[in-house]
């Protein structure tokens, strides 16, 4: 049976997830804050140690990749593949929109998983599940709330069962789903995403499909960091 590492640090809710197969036997979920890059390994080796387990007899990787806080990501990576370097483990890299579609992996109706991005934006994409699987409906996107009615109008078929609004996106402009979407509900869940990105850890890693060059590992931005935005501006 495969053992599983998985950890997200795409949000301000970190975890940590060690999962047999696809039976999660351990989460750890902590708030992260400026001190995530000395707070990070040892909070892996807590979770290791806790099995208790080796770095070694690891299998298989996951991560979230984003998109999400862009430190977080960069910490996150940067972390995991200082760990593995030269060990050839595979890894996963899973995009947090899905993971966290897979929390409503239960859900008959469609899941529009939106991770707030500021300034009255949203990473958004969707999602249905067939025999527990995520099939993707529409790809990642970074899109402003009052695009958000016409960016559904390709599920339009779909509008017989009521959608299921999750995420932290969600969260933030319910107000705004209930009063423009009527076809949709509002979820609220744990925001911690290690044990799903195990989930899909699990299913990616039996289809062989995983990375072992680490240079192929790479964040999921969608939309540029402000530093690097602001860098292009003062130099136009």
């Amino acid at each position: 049976m495969i053992t599983i590492l998985s950890l997200d640090t795409t949000s301000k809710y970190a975890s940590i997830s060690i999962a047999k197969g696809e039976e999660i036997h351990l989460e750890y979920n902590f708030a992260t804050r400026d001190e995530l890059s000395a707070s990070l390994i040892p909070s892996l080796e807590f979770v290791l140690n806790s099995m208790p387990l080796k770095l070694e007899d690891i299998d298989v990787f996951g991560i979230g990749i984003g998109p999400g806080l862009f430190t977080g990501i960069r910490v996150g990576l940067a972390t995991l593949k200082g760990l593995i370097l030269g060990t050839g483990k595979p890894v996963v890299p899973v995009v947090t929109l899905r993971a966290l579609a897979y929390k409503y992996n239960d859900s008959t109706s469609p899941i529009i998983s939106m991770i707030d991005a500021r300034r009255d934006e949203l990473y958004i994409a969707a999602y249905r599940f067939v025999n527990q699987h995520a099939e993707e409906l529409l790809p990642p996107n970074l899109i402003h709330i009052n695009q958000l009615k016409h960016h559904l109008e390709p599920l339009d078929e779909f509008k017989k069962t009521k959608f299921s609004f999750v995420g932290s996106g969600a969260e933030v402009h319910k107000t705004f789903i209930k009063e423009h979407l009527a076809w949709g509900n509002v979820y609220r869940r744990s925001c911690f995403l290690a044990s799903e990105i195990c989930k899909v850890t699990f299913h990616h890693y039996m289809k062989k499909n995983y990375i072992t060059d680490l240079q192929q590992l790479m964040p999921f931005y969608i939309r540029k960091p402000d530093a690097e935005q602001n860098l292009k501006q003062s130099l136009q």
